[in-house]
């Protein structure tokens, strides 16, 4: 599924005037354009190519402003190279309620949920159409919805609850509802939706919102919360369906020409060649300088990993990396690209192309540079086996937990870690598998070491740079979990928000 296909641009442009993330813009004229759309399946189905629409946003779930500027440079294993203000405010963790990016990833997120509410409230209002298909447009906005207000809880704690459209006549001053009712919402959400949507779609659907991908969101929900019963029983669900699996190949599960396989529960649809359908991936990782034939053009190379994170890989008795996982998706200095074999990294890797002389190639695949096709991957099967591991461990399971986590080992040629491991070296060894598996993902960085206070500790032991962090003179840092501050753009709108502690406005 490819969201906004020509045929839709002029529907969904109405659906952007009548529920637009700037409340303060919208007139009567906005729901007399409502009103008057929604009449058919036909209507219902180009209003929710709008609400998918929103997930391509680079600050929404493109693998940009989240993954890579949040959750992966914050941790440290990633770099940006440009030295922009907004991306050294995070990765310093000095974290202003000024900050560009975050308040950009808030708007994108109240975009989605708005356009998300209006098709939710407008389908149920239908007169026309089969019930099975306006059902199961209700249940995709609905994991969309639930899927920004995960992103919004986990890295805001509560925030404004709406599940209704607003219009000029809604009040727009809207306390913050409790972290407790935003996790019900998002479990109601995704709990209604995978009982109404298919296990997998066939044709042009394929991409779209299964019932498997409300479960593996459910999944993360619960893990967040230490819901561990919940966690391994709904793993246990996701297994029985027999959809998902590891694939066999690590490159094979990002490469475009395979793109919505048998790993992937859910990921945001990209389509190369065609405005506002593609993405900037590929540019945002090729190296800055290098060959144009390799690249396309102007690579920006923004995010390079760290060589703290590279020497993490386990290593043979020469001092070689034997981590498949490193082989597939990174180049380093003398190191051919794994598509395009004429292009070698030089011995010595100039500033300009990577800080620390490796690139990600796990989206750089071709040297196609703007609106690349690229998926990026939001939720993948290898994120389930090792939230099953993890819930396991916690209920003292801990040798099932390892053969859960060996899964994931073996893929990436390595050994099976013994069966003796401790509760806590199994914790250990989990997260030590999430940090190789998920680079550049939308998991496995700050976000996963927050739920489980980790995150300080990790730091100090990996980020070179942590003693110039200062984190004893930052009391933000010091709350569990940590929270980001509520952008002050939020806050000059809409006066009831109170900001989280430590922060001000």
């Amino acid at each position: 599924m490819k969201y906004i296909h020509n045929t839709f641009l002029f529907f969904a442009t109405l659906l952007c005037l009548a529920c637009s993330d700037d409340f303060l813009s919208l007139s009567p004229k906005d729901t007399l354009i409502e009103d008057e759309f929604f009449l058919n399946i036909s209507d219902a189905e180009a209003a929710l190519t709008g609400v998918y629409a929103t997930l391509q946003k680079e600050e929404a779930f493109s693998n940009v402003r989240d993954a890579a500027d949040i959750e992966w440079a914050i941790s440290g294993d990633m770099y940006e190279m440009d030295g922009s203000a907004n991306r050294i405010e995070l990765h310093s963790l000095t974290l202003p309620s000024t900050n560009t990016i975050l308040r950009d990833v808030y708007s994108a997120a109240y975009q989605g949920i708005s356009r998300a509410n209006v098709v939710v409230a407008k389908v149920v209002e239908m007169e026309e159409g089969d019930e099975e298909t306006k059902n199961q447009i209700i249940a995709q906005a609905k994991f969309i919805r639930a899927l920004f207000y995960y992103r919004l809880v986990t890295y805001f704690g509560g925030v404004p609850l709406i599940t209704e459209p607003l219009d000029a006549n809604s009040d727009l001053q809207i306390p913050r509802a409790t972290t407790e009712a935003v996790w019900q919402q998002i479990e109601n959400d995704l709990n209604e939706a995978k009982d109404v949507l298919p296990a997998t779609w066939t044709g042009n659907d394929v991409g779209r919102v299964t019932s498997g991908a409300c479960k593996a969101l459910l999944n993360k929900a619960y893990l967040w919360q230490e819901k561990f019963d919940d966690v391994i029983a709904i793993s246990e669900s996701l297994f029985e369906e027999e959809v998902y699996t590891l694939l066999p190949d690590y490159r094979s599960i990002f490469m475009e020409e395979n793109e919505n396989n048998a790993e992937i529960l859910f990921s945001t649809q990209f389509r190369e060649g065609v405005d506002a359908e593609g993405n900037n991936l590929v540019k945002r990782t090729a190296p800055r300088g290098a060959p144009a034939e390799f690249t396309g053009g102007a690579a920006w190379s923004n995010f390079v990993p760290q060589q703290h994170w590279v020497d993490a890989h386990e290593t043979d008795g020469s001092g070689r990396i034997i981590d498949k996982r490193y082989w597939a998706a990174i180049i380093g200095p003398g190191e051919h690209h794994q598509d395009m074999s004429a292009f070698v990294m030089p011995d010595n890797v100039p500033a300009g192309w990577s800080h620390s002389g490796y690139i990600m190639t796990k989206y750089w695949q071709k040297p196609t540079l703007n609106n690349s096709g690229v998926n990026a991957p939001v939720i993948r099967f290898a994120e389930i086996v090792l939230n099953y591991a993890e819930a396991l461990n916690e209920r003292d399971r801990t040798e099932e937990a390892i053969n859960q986590v060996n899964k994931i080992r073996d893929r990436a040629g390595l050994a099976d870690l013994p069966l003796t491991l401790s509760k806590t070296e199994t914790l250990d060894a989990i997260f030590k598998e999430r940090r190789m598996e998920f680079i550049w993902e939308p998991t496995g960085g700050f976000s996963d070491l927050n739920r489980r206070g980790r995150f300080l500790d990790f730091i100090e032991a990996e980020r070179p740079n942590f003693p110039s962090l200062n984190v004893n003179q930052k009391p933000w840092l010091q709350t569990q979990p940590i929270l980001f501050p509520i952008p002050r753009d939020a806050w000059d709108r809409n006066k009831a928000l109170e900001q989280n502690p430590h922060y001000t406005f």
